[in-house]
């Protein structure tokens, strides 16, 4: 019997990068990432949205914090 357990940080930052793949086909975007990455439970980000600024800058916000 399998026991359901967390994946770990690796395990989930590998599934975004094959999802956000997925997305960058779709749609012609691609991000290059250098830190500043945040991993938290799926819930957490509940309200998420990005706004583009200058540049080419995606700024993610909840609510009224800038994260």
């Amino acid at each position: 019997m399998k026991m359901n357990r967390k994946p770990t940080t690796e395990q989930q930052l590998e599934a975004f990068a094959k999802e956000l793949a997925e997305l960058t086909r779709k749609h012609g975007v691609a991000l290059r990432v250098t830190g500043g990455v945040i991993i938290d439970k799926p819930e957490a980000f509940e309200g998420l949205e990005y706004f583009t600024g200058n540049e080419g800058d995606l700024l993610p916000r909840i609510g009224s914090d800038w994260i």
